[in-house]
């Protein structure tokens, strides 16, 4: 993650200059929200997550209401999902870089609240990739899974023999089941496909099991 900011960002921060804006769901300022927390409870307020800079370490998020002009500090490891505008973004601990070195942060959930397989996406501002384009990684969430614990779309949980492992989560749909298995077009991911050729797979798979009764 990056640890380093310029000088000149450290300093508008840190003086109030900066605007309100919403970088990736990890560097977030001052945007209005709804955050969900474990007990219930919803709070409104402007938003501000800075784990992507490294402005905050310590697992908190800041609420800043402006009926009373007060910043409210909340532990992360009480909120189910804050919203911003119609999309949905959840605390997990992730993988990033396939290590086995895990980091706290907020993914956007592709699918639907009801679905049995969610997808989930991060996105991390700062990178990009040699054209130009953010650079965005896919995790997948069984119902079984805890509450931060997802997997990674290309790791080793899922890869090598993604038909046997893939095809072995969806087992109770057996028509899905063997599609995957037995690598049908769209259902099959190449070693080099890119991430949006995986998501594509993962979506089909996701809306057919869904579908599967």
């Amino acid at each position: 993650m990056r640890l380093l900011i310029p000088f000149l960002s450290i300093i508008f921060f840190l003086t109030g200059c900066v605007s309100s804006y919403f970088k990736s769901p990890n560097d977030v300022y001052k945007t209005p929200a709804t955050i969900y927390l474990d007990d219930g409870t919803e709070k409104s307020g402007e938003l501000t997550i800075q784990f992507e800079t490294g402005f905050d370490s310590e697992r908190f998020i800041t609420l800043f209401h402006k009926e009373s002009k007060q910043n409210e500090k909340i532990p992360a490891s009480s909120v189910k999902c804050y919203k911003i505008n119609s999309n949905y973004y959840f605390p997990k601990e992730v993988d990033l870089n396939l290590n086995g070195k895990y980091y706290f942060l907020f993914l956007k959930r592709l699918t639907d609240e009801n679905s049995r397989i969610h997808l989930y996406e991060l996105h991390e501002d700062y990178k990009t990739n040699d054209v130009g384009e953010d650079h965005h990684l896919y995790f997948i969430s069984l119902p079984t899974f805890s509450k931060y614990e997802v997997w990674s779309a290309n790791g080793i949980k899922l890869y090598p023999n993604f038909e046997f492992k893939m095809s072995n989560l969806v087992a109770d749909c057996s028509t899905l089941a063997t599609k995957i298995r037995e690598k049908d077009k769209g259902y099959t991911i190449p070693g080099l496909a890119s991430e949006a050729k995986r998501l594509e797979v993962y979506k089909r798979i996701v809306d057919e099991y869904n579908q599967c009764h």
